[in-house]
């Protein structure tokens, strides 16, 4: 009887013990779990934790984070554009409007059609948005190559300028009586002095006839 009764306070002791020892653990448990589900901030991808950095106004922070990852070329598609907004952002609340606004042009090179939301964007980073489209649309409309104009070499000796008053005129040399007259001259020189090879005396010349009239 009273080893029966040893036994059941042993098991009594037990029980409690047990009891006491869930109800300690038992706040523990479900934060171990959540601990376990929730991703910690390092797991997270990077353009979120960009965008957390911003929302908590760690602007430093969150250009550390994205610019790197920019200019590598890490990141494409639409975390390339979100990563570029949140640099162009938080380049803006940093006051370095002009990085601000090229990193808003490089976004427009990338989707000419994308515009920031008006309700998330506060209006100093819409202004920067606003003066970072007129530059890509004016760099837009300009052409991409412009047209060499060939400029006229000018006329040689050839095709000069004749003097005004004398068009339709020939010069001395075009006239046909000059080189008639010359014919006429040399031919009688030749004749002289093969016929006065053995006489001293020459005959005149007769004197040529004056240019015929010009018609």
């Amino acid at each position: 009887m009273k080893a029966a009764n040893t036994s059941w306070r042993s098991c009594v002791a037990a029980a409690l013990l047990t009891v006491q020892l869930v109800a300690l653990l038992a706040p523990s448990l479900p934060r171990a779990a959540q601990a376990q589900a929730a991703p910690s901030s390092s797991q997270k991808p990077p353009v979120q934790r960009g965008q957390e950095y911003y929302d908590q106004s760690r602007f430093d922070e969150a250009i550390g984070l994205l610019r790197d990852l920019v200019d590598q070329g890490t990141l494409t598609g639409g975390d390339l554009t979100r990563a570029r907004e949140i640099l162009a952002r938080s380049y803006v609340k940093k006051g370095y409007p002009a990085q601000g606004k090229e990193m808003f042009k490089a976004i427009l090179r990338q989707d000419a059609s994308y515009r920031p939301d008006p309700i998330k964007v506060p209006p100093d980073e819409t202004a920067v948005f606003e003066q970072a489209l007129t530059e890509f649309q004016s760099e837009q409309g300009q052409p991409a190559k412009r047209d060499t104009v060939k400029v006229a070499s000018p006329p040689s000796a050839k095709h000069a300028a004749v003097a005004p008053g004398t068009e339709g005129k020939k010069s001395i040399f075009g006239q046909w009586w000059f080189w008639a007259g010359s014919a006429v001259l040399v031919g009688g020189i030749a004749a002289a002095a093969a016929g006065g090879g053995g006489s001293n005396s020459t005959q005149p010349l007769s004197p040529l006839g004056g240019p015929p009239p010009a018609p």
